[in-house]
């Protein structure tokens, strides 16, 4: 959740919470990369594998920030900035093409007394898989990271507490809202965690690396008026969404990738951009991405945020990554 509203999801996560995972029947509708010339299925280095606009009659459903997939792509495992917990399984067609979704469920994200996050304390941004069913999740407006143990098949998703893990040690104060946004896990088991705005116009965004209890310090590029919103590493790159809006233009996106040996060096990275998404395409509030294997294709797969306004979709799409 970032320029957009915040009131309304509060309002909904205060009046709907409920205890336990609750299944639901979701309703999905297909989306072309190019509404108006839905033949044309490359953009950039990025070739389209489907993609689907999704909602639900749940009031909770809604304002997923960060995702990761189970081996394949089969599953999903979601975070809302209202703290929900959304998993559900991911069709695809016999072209290879995401094509729907069955069995959502949806969980309460725990705080550490076992109680349901609410308000400011739930704004659940980011995601990484730690392997072994334990996630990294990093919170926003009062910032932090816990760790939780969902079990191999997220059978424990209702009843997780989490541990807390150590934060960037920034000398500047990590803003309202725009911090750790982008979270995920590199190659040796270190945990990156990008900070969504820059400390000013002229800067990079910060890119910290925690490796067993130390932390260093690495720059990205950034883009005026681009927030960084997504992380994912998969053979050896990082990808990345950096997001862009404002009520002229709407909703504007750029994928980005580099190596993560750049994250050696004391040098700002400078990343390869892949795609970028305009008014001609299906763009929204796009805030999370994951990366996995499928059919001997590097896909990436992201998720926009609705912040649970009826103006906005929650928009699900599929890539593969030809360049």
């Amino acid at each position: 959740m970032t320029r957009y509203t915040l009131l309304l999801a509060v309002l909904l996560t205060a009046s709907c919470s409920q205890p336990g995972p609750v299944a639901g029947g979701p309703t999905t509708q297909a989306v072309a990369l190019f509404p108006d010339s839905p033949e044309t299925l490359q953009l950039g280095a990025l070739q389209w594998r489907g993609g689907i606009n999704i909602s639900d009659d749940d009031a909770r459903f809604g304002g997923l920030s960060a995702l990761e997939t189970s081996a394949g792509g089969a599953r999903l495992l979601a975070v809302s900035d209202s703290a929900w917990w959304v998993t559900t399984d991911l069709i695809w067609s016999e072209a290879g093409e995401l094509s729907g979704v069955d069995n959502l469920v949806i969980a309460p994200l725990l705080g550490r007394e076992g109680n349901h996050l609410e308000g400011e304390a739930g704004d659940s941004e980011g995601i990484a898989a730690l392997g072994d069913g334990h996630y990294a999740v990093s919170f926003e407006r009062q910032a932090r990271i816990w760790s939780y143990d969902l079990g191999e098949n997220w059978e424990r998703i209702d009843r997780a507490r989490p541990s807390l893990r150590d934060l960037p040690p920034t000398e500047l104060p990590i803003t309202h809202n725009g911090g750790m946004e982008a979270l995920t896990l590199l190659d040796d088991g270190s945990l990156l965690v990008g900070i969504e705005w820059p400390f000013s116009a002229d800067t990079a965004y910060d890119i910290w690396r925690q490796t067993g209890e130390q932390w260093a310090l690495s720059s990205l590029a950034a883009v005026t008026e681009y927030g960084l919103t997504g992380m994912t590493m998969i053979d050896g790159q990082v990808y990345a969404l950096q997001r862009y809006w404002t009520p002229a233009v709407g909703s504007q996106l750029r994928i980005v990738r580099f190596d993560q040996g750049a994250l050696d060096s004391d040098e700002t990275i400078e990343p390869e951009l892949l795609a970028e998404f305009g008014a001609a395409n299906s763009v929204d509030n796009f805030e999370g991405i994951t990366a996995f294997h499928r059919d001997g294709e590097t896909i990436l797969l992201i998720v926009s945020d609705d912040n649970y306004n009826p103006q906005q979709r929650t928009l699900l799409m599929a890539f593969a990554v030809t360049g």
